[in-house]
């Protein structure tokens, strides 16, 4: 029997190879943990920027701005200073021509409204020798324009009465003052004899009010009496609704509604137009046609309203396609003589069975009537 060889084991430590020899793969040995991971990874070491770092970015800085006041004080300063005076210079020469032109272009148009001022007369002598006139004056009417306005249809031979102003309450949309106005449209149309007869967007005052002036209830048909009138008008005028002379108007061939921009009672943006302001115009827009298939002819006339104030003209809603006051002529321009002779030629034009719309705005068929 061969005895076994004994075992001779190394110690411990000489089977450990020590840290920093490589191995069979040539990988440095590491000291590892209890699972096998290093021991060296279990720390990690902070990165903390140094100040030197806050120093020169700090200079760069300074450095930096140094280099633009030097700049900016020397030959930018020069260029930039140099471009702003120039333009600085041509935006006041422009503005100097502007206001050149501007006063050139007004003394143009003084000089042609002082000769058509002189021409008026001549121009509509004689057009509307005894016809009978009556102006509605709205509440939106400037004093002068109807004074003038009356001035030029007397030069132009007419018979004018006293005018007529109806009051702001006739266009009031609040319940109070709407059934109070139905309630004396009604009465004034009893007092009439006439039956009730008004389109949407009409009101029976605006009958009642047609029939006194034209002493008819339609074109063509009957007249109506004088103490039906005086009546009605009585009741119209204790109503507050329209003022003018004591006794009834004369009845009258041809109309004239005289009126200007409603203005917006709310601040309006852009082009929109107030829509209180529309339904006040549209209630003028509402009397001219009522009074216009009652009288021979029948002329609106009131400035446009200014871009982008949110006010509503009666005459812009007149010329809109579709407006129930299609057969009414329209002016524009009633402030000035051509205005004027506008509204003259188109009252003529209206006794021959036509229409139009005239003045300087937009939609308008020219600036006058045209004549034969």
């Amino acid at each position: 029997m061969v005895p076994r060889r004994p075992r001779h084991r190394l110690p411990a430590l000489a089977l450990r190879r020590p840290l920093g020899d490589a191995d069979r793969t040539g990988h440095t040995a590491t000291a590892r943990g209890s699972l096998g991971r290093p021991l060296g990874l279990r720390r990690r070491t902070p990165h903390v920027i140094d100040f030197r770092y806050h120093l020169v970015s700090l200079a760069a800085v300074l450095i930096a701005l140094s280099i633009g006041i030097v700049l900016g004080a020397g030959p930018l300063n020069d260029n930039i200073g140099s471009t702003l005076s120039g333009e600085v210079t041509k935006l006041r020469q422009d503005k100097e021509q502007l206001r050149a032109e501007n006063a050139d272009q007004r003394r143009q148009i003084e000089g042609r409204d002082a000769y058509d001022e002189q021409t008026l007369q001549a121009v509509v002598s004689g057009e509307l020798t005894d016809r009978r006139v009556t102006v509605v004056s709205l509440p939106e009417a400037v004093d002068d324009d109807v004074d003038a306005v009356r001035t030029t249809l007397e030069q132009a031979g007419a018979s004018v009465g006293p005018s007529v102003e109806v009051s702001a309450d006739w266009a009031r949309d609040d319940d109070a003052a709407t059934s109070e106005r139905t309630e004396v449209g009604e009465a004034a149309l009893d007092d009439l004899g006439v039956e009730p007869a008004v389109p949407d967007g009409a009101q029976q005052i605006d009958q009642a009010l047609a029939t006194v002036l034209t002493a008819t209830d339609q074109r063509g048909s009957g007249t109506v009496t004088d103490a039906a009138r005086d009546k009605a008008w009585t009741r119209l005028t204790e109503a507050d609704l329209v003022d003018g002379p004591d006794d009834t108007p004369r009845a009258a061939d041809l109309v004239v509604v005289i009126g200007g921009p409603v203005p917006a009672t709310d601040a309006a943006e852009g082009d929109t137009v107030d829509r209180a302001a529309e339904r006040t115009a549209g209630a003028w827009v509402a009397l001219a046609h009522l009074i216009e298939v009652r009288a021979d002819g029948t002329v609106l006339a009131s400035a446009e309203a200014s871009t982008g104030t949110g006010d509503a003209s009666p005459v812009t809603m007149a010329r809109t396609r579709g407006s129930m006051a299609e057969g009414v002529s329209t002016v524009d321009v009633p402030a000035v003589p051509m205005g004027r002779a506008a509204i003259v030629l188109a009252l003529v034009e209206q006794r021959e069975g036509a229409s139009g719309h005239y003045g300087l705005g937009q939609s308008v068929d020219g600036p006058l009537p045209a004549t034969s």
